[in-house]
């Protein structure tokens, strides 16, 4: 990316299941959901396949099963990359749930950082 424009963040879990996938698409929706940028359509000249996403995601676990295009899928425009480091939390839920495909009582929570350039 030559030059980033905004960053957002955002910070989801997944409370029951322990699915990395779930808490990482809400954790990007949570960043970028509030926004608008009607200016970047002007910077790309009306092409939005110039408009360059790069997404960082810190999940405390499970990282190998993160379906990144389940992620890509969250961004309408743009050209969109996606790396992924250790950090997020694991934190104990209290109970666990066998009809809401627990396997075990962590709940995951994974943060996000979203670049917007060009």
């Amino acid at each position: 990316m030559k030059q980033v424009m905004f960053v957002e963040l955002g910070m989801e879990a997944d409370l029951h299941g322990q699915d990395v996938t779930k808490a990482a698409v809400r954790a990007v929706r949570n960043a970028i959901e509030r926004n608008s940028m009607p200016g970047i359509r002007t910077l790309v000249n009306g092409d939005t396949s110039k408009m360059r996403v790069h997404v960082r995601l810190a999940v405390p676990a499970d990282a190998e099963s993160l379906d990144q295009e389940a992620v890509r899928a969250v961004f309408p425009y743009g050209e969109v990359t996606i790396e992924v480091m250790p950090g997020g939390m694991l934190a104990p839920s209290g109970i666990f749930l066998a009809d809401k495909n627990d396997r075990s009582e962590m709940i995951y929570i994974v943060n996000a950082a979203v670049e917007v350039g060009l």
